[in-house]
C-alpha cells in the first residue's frame, strides 16, 4: 500500500478462512426396542481432507465417518478438516418399535371346559406380521390372537407376536386343567311309577364325562339284573327301572359298577350300592 502524500509504502498479509463446512448425516434408526442404531456422515461440503470426526466432544477423533452401536438418545458429532475448520452435526437416535402383548398368566378350568383366550396387544392388527402359539395342542387356531382353548391336560402355552419389521414379544399362559370330575349316583330310588325318582341312572358334569361305557347292576346273590352300554350321563330315558325280566323286584340293596369315559379319553371304574324302596 502507498501513501500518495509522502510516497511511503507498507504491506501486510490477511488470511481469509474458508466458509464453515456443512455436514450431512444419515441416521439408521433401531428397528426394534432394545436394538441400537448408527450414524454416518455422508458428506462434508467446504472441508479439506483429511477430515476427522469425534462423537465424545473432541476427546477422541477418528477418520471413520460411521458411528455404530449407538443407544437411543441425542448425539453431537464434531467434524474438523485439515485447516482446523470445524462444524457439528446434531442427530437423534430414536427408540425402536415396541411390541407388547398381555395375557392372563394362569387360568384354571375343569376337564372338558373351554377357555376363550383374550390377548391384548399395543399395535394395530394390520401391522402384525406373525402370530404363533406353541404348542398348538388343544387350540382352535395356533396362528390367531384369540383361539378357543380346550386342553385335556395342564399346558403351558407361549404366544409370540411379531410386527412386519420383525420386532416381537412373547408371553406365557398356563392353562391348568382340574381333572376332578363331578359324578353323582343316588344311593336310593323308588320305582313306583309316580314320576318321581323312578329311574336309577348316573349323573355327571357333561363337559367332563363324555360317555358311560358300561353300567351294570347285580343282586346280592351276584345275578345281573340290569346292564346298559355307551350312553350319556344325566339321561332321562336310560337307566334301571327296578325290574328284571319285566318283573318288579322286591325292595333291597343292589350293587352297581360303571365305567365312565372322561373328556381326556381316560376310563375310570366307579362302584357302589343302591337301595330299592317301594
Amino acid at each position: 500500500m502507498t501513501n500518495p502524500g509522502n510516497g511511503c509504502t507498507d504491506s501486510d498479509e490477511v488470511v481469509i478462512p474458508p466458509d464453515e463446512p456443512i455436514a450431512t448425516a444419515v441416521i439408521n434408526q433401531p428397528p426394534c426396542f432394545g436394538d441400537k442404531g448408527s450414524v454416518e456422515i455422508t458428506q462434508v461440503e467446504g472441508a479439506k481432507p483429511p477430515i476427522r470426526y469425534s462423537i465424545d466432544g473432541g476427546i477422541q477423533f477418528t477418520t471413520q465417518n460411521l458411528f455404530t452401536n449407538l443407544t437411543p438418545g441425542p448425539y453431537t458429532i464434531l467434524i474438523v478438516d485439515a485447516y482446523g475448520c470445524s462444524t457439528t452435526a446434531q442427530v437423534m437416535v430414536e427408540e425402536g418399535d415396541v411390541v407388547d402383548i398381555s395375557l392372563e398368566p394362569k387360568v384354571v378350568i375343569k376337564l372338558g371346559e373351554s377357555y376363550q383366550i383374550n390377548t391384548q396387544i399395543n399395535i394395530p392388527l394390520d401391522e402384525i406380521g406373525i402370530i404363533t402359539w406353541k404348542p398348538g395342542t388343544g387350540l382352535s387356531c395356533d396362528t390367531c390372537l384369540n383361539p378357543l382353548a380346550t386342553p385335556t391336560t395342564s399346558t403351558l402355552y407361549r404366544l409370540t407376536v411379531a410386527n412386519k419389521e420383525g420386532c416381537e414379544d412373547t408371553a406365557p399362559l398356563l392353562l391348568a386343567v382340574d381333572k376332578q370330575v363331578d359324578v353323582y349316583v343316588p344311593n336310593i330310588f323308588s320305582p313306583e311309577g309316580d314320576g318321581k325318582n323312578d329311574l336309577f341312572t348316573i349323573y355327571a358334569d357333561p363337559d367332563g364325562v363324555k360317555n358311560i361305557k358300561s353300567f351294570q347292576i347285580f343282586s346280592r346273590w351276584g345275578e345281573m339284573v340290569y346292564e346298559s352300554y355307551d350312553f350319556p350321563p344325566n339321561s332321562t330315558t336310560i337307566g334301571w327301572d327296578g325290574k328284571h325280566r319285566g318283573q318288579e323286584l322286591n325292595p333291597g340293596v343292589f350293587v352297581w359298577y360303571a365305567v365312565l369315559e372322561f373328556a381326556d379319553g381316560t376310563e375310570v371304574l366307579f362302584k357302589g350300592d343302591v337301595t330299592v324302596k317301594r
